[in-house]
């Protein structure tokens, strides 16, 4: 009797073991239904909140452009007029359970791949890093997927090359339509497109490339606008480098341009070749990235669009780009 006990004892823990072990699989498979659903409704929230960014960086800028806005602006400060910060490249959105972060872009401040020079194109590739090999035959690549004809430029690549890929498709020989188009070129890897983060040589962090942020085809401004125009594309502009690029940069953040007879007051020993390159007219297209986010959560939502200020339109608006899954760096 002693020992069938002791048998029995046993197989009671043996039981007892393993309904712990099925607890805790069920506890354990509970709470990862638990996160995965908290993760659904936290890309939820954030994509929302990346929508409302935008939306609210769209009734700024329509802000910004109402003649009761520029009239009030200027009966409280006569004369020059401060640029609003939408307009100077970034505004906030905050709200109960999180918020938005959003960078606003005048498109005229970009280069245009239509129709910028080779030499353009070239001097900014240089600026962000690019290899000079590689500038190259980017540059002349560009060329050739733009041209109509099928003659191939200096390191240039026409449908030959790009049928001979494993995932063979032809030159367009025409305008590109979007950014991304570039991606198809020779030469133009993701890493150049989107850009990445490194450190220097002193360990210092550090971006490079990033083509998204100085190329457009949207914007039809055959001048580059001297008042948003990024450092690199600044001293891309040939007569300019990038110590007077910077130079640049801090003059007009202290006052803005408003005439184009100030750029050359204004920025010491500047060429006749770069002041053809240079305005100061913005545009009506701009470029919102908004990242959406929740507190208390590392869920984030990017989106991106471009759209083009119109006042004949119903919204004052139009939508000319639209990307929910937007790479930036």
């Amino acid at each position: 009797m002693r020992g069938d006990r002791g048998a029995v004892l046993i197989v009671v823990l043996w039981v007892l073991l393993a309904l712990s072990l099925i607890a805790l699989s069920f506890a354990a498979s509970i709470r990862t239904e638990v996160d995965a659903a908290r993760n659904v409704v936290q890309q939820k929230q954030s994509y929302y909140m990346a929508r409302a960014g935008i939306e609210y960086a769209i009734y700024r800028i329509l802000e910004t452009q109402s003649a009761f806005y520029q009239a009030r602006q200027q009966a409280q400060a006569p004369g020059p007029q401060e640029i609003p910060d939408v307009l100077r490249g970034s505004v906030s959105l905050n709200l109960g359970d999180g918020g938005a972060d959003v960078a606003v872009g005048d498109e005229s401040g970009k280069i245009n791949v239509n129709g910028a020079p080779p030499n353009l194109i070239y001097n900014l590739l240089l600026m962000i890093g690019v290899p000079g090999p590689t500038a190259d035959v980017i540059t002349g690549s560009i060329q050739d997927w733009i041209d109509p004809d099928d003659l191939v430029h200096d390191f240039g690549a026409e449908s030959d090359y790009y049928l001979g890929l494993n995932n063979p498709y032809p030159a367009k020989n025409g305008p590109i339509d979007v950014p991304e188009e570039l991606l198809l070129i020779r030469g133009v890897t993701p890493e150049i497109y989107y850009g990445i983060k490194t450190k220097s040589e002193n360990g210092e962090p550090i971006e490079l490339y990033g083509l998204q942020k100085y190329l457009t085809t949207f914007s039809n401004a055959r001048q580059i606008n001297v008042n948003s125009a990024p450092v690199p594309v600044l001293a891309a502009i040939p007569g300019l480098n990038y110590n007077v690029a910077v130079a640049i940069a801090q003059i007009r953040s202290e006052q803005p341009l408003t005439d184009p007879g100030q750029i050359g007051e204004r920025i010491p020993g500047i060429s006749g070749e770069a002041l053809g390159f240079l305005s100061v007219m913005p545009t009506n297209v701009f470029t919102i990235n908004s990242l959406g986010h929740v507190n208390g959560s590392k869920v984030v939502n990017r989106i991106r669009a471009v759209l083009r200020i119109d006042g004949r339109g119903p919204k004052g608006y139009a939508v000319l780009y639209w990307n929910e899954s937007n790479t930036e760096l």
